[in-house]
């Protein structure tokens, strides 16, 4: 296995790298990619998730949150409205 401190030290080195070789054309990219963490990439990867249509409970469960309003943060616009709707519709039980 591999530890989650080591799995932290390899994604910061690899967007470090990335960062250094998109540098000159494109800065303000580099700086957001110093910036990256794998907390960074799980908010990325929900964010993406949603907008695509995964389902709230199916990215709640991935990501092991106990309460679909923690999940619900990732989503934006028109999904929050929708959601809101569901849980007014349904008591919560979206």
């Amino acid at each position: 296995g591999i530890s989650q401190a080591r799995l932290w030290s390899i994604v910061k080195r690899f967007f470090q790298s990335v960062a250094d070789v998109v540098q000159e054309s494109s800065p303000r990219l580099a700086d957001k990619l110093r910036a990256a963490s794998t907390h960074w990439m799980r908010h990325t990867h929900a964010t993406h998730a949603l907008e695509r249509g995964v389902e709230l409970t199916t990215v709640r469960d991935n990501l092991r949150h106990a309460s679909l309003s923690t999940t619900s943060t990732y989503l934006h616009g028109d999904e929050i409205k929708r959601a809101r709707q569901m849980r007014e519709a349904f008591g919560g039980r979206t």
